[in-house]
């Protein structure tokens, strides 16, 4: 079978979120035909069809998170006149070659079948320690055991301790997955907040100087570029790893903008090399 598997989509970004089908198992499609939309967390992108064929299997549905090297498509293969004419001698060189696609990705052919993909909802925890009941009722009541604390002799988780965080599930409501620019900037903010030192400076100014036209949030980030210069450990990472830091000479500045959409925070690159120009 030939296997259309997700291509790197650039920029560092390794999972997209499956927002629509636009093909179906049994459908013909021609090269460069869009096959999907995925979102990343910078944008939507159409993918196309690298090869001309019949669609036999489309991996995933609709909000699932796919990784770079993932299945996507399964396909036969259009039957060319060129391929009509395999009877004849074959070129060693060319014989059982993967077809490399010709838009973004590449189209492997492999005898082997894949592994099955967990059903949608199932919940999975490798790593630890839980009896075959207290398993069989963490999936009865919904409750994925990776987040489970356990209180049992050993590490062990108990039923005591399922039922404990399914009663505090009950309470919270029902989880809504974080989807696109939210997922990631939840990801980034999250890594920031374990690795970076959390620091905060009160202090008295005087503005009554300022413009009333001038715009307050570019003297507020010149005054943190400069209090970064003056100060270097405000600007560090902590390594967890190394238990140590690491100062950090580039400036990047998180501001968080309340928008009728909620709450964002968009990065400013380097602003303090911005500021220098």
């Amino acid at each position: 079978m030939n296997i259309f598997k997700l291509p790197d989509l650039g920029e560092g970004l390794m999972e997209v979120e499956l927002l629509e089908w636009h093909v179906a198992p049994g459908e013909l499609v021609k090269e460069d035909q869009p096959l999907l939309s995925v979102e990343t967390a910078k944008a939507i992108v159409d993918i196309p069809s690298p090869v001309s064929g019949k669609v036999v299997r489309c991996y995933g549905e609709a909000g699932d998170i796919l990784h770079v090297g993932d299945p996507v498509v399964e396909f036969e293969p259009e039957v060319t006149v060129s391929d009509s004419a395999a009877e004849g001698p074959k070129d060693k060189d060319s014989s059982n070659k993967p077809d490399a696609g010709s838009v973004v990705g590449r189209v492997e052919s492999s005898s082997q079948v894949l592994r099955e993909e967990t059903p949608t909802g199932t919940r999975v925890a490798s790593g630890v320690k839980v009896s075959p009941a207290v398993r069989a009722l963490a999936r009865q009541m919904d409750v994925d055991l990776s987040v489970v604390t356990p209180s049992g002799q050993g590490g062990v988780i108990t039923s005591e301790d399922v039922q404990r965080v399914a009663k505090i599930l009950a309470e919270v409501g029902p989880l809504v997955p974080l989807r696109g620019v939210r997922r990631a900037m939840a990801q980034s903010m999250s890594k920031a907040a374990a690795e970076v030192v959390s620091v905060t400076v009160c202090d008295d100014a005087d503005i009554h100087a300022w413009a009333e036209d001038e715009d307050t949030t570019v003297r507020l980030i010149r005054a943190l570029v400069a209090g970064c210069k003056n100060e270097p450990s405000l600007n560090a990472w902590y390594d967890s790893h190394s238990m140590g830091r690491r100062l950090i000479e580039k400036i990047d500045l998180g501001i968080a903008l309340d928008t009728p959409d909620g709450l964002f925070v968009p990065v400013l690159r380097d602003v303090g090399h911005a500021e220098s120009k």
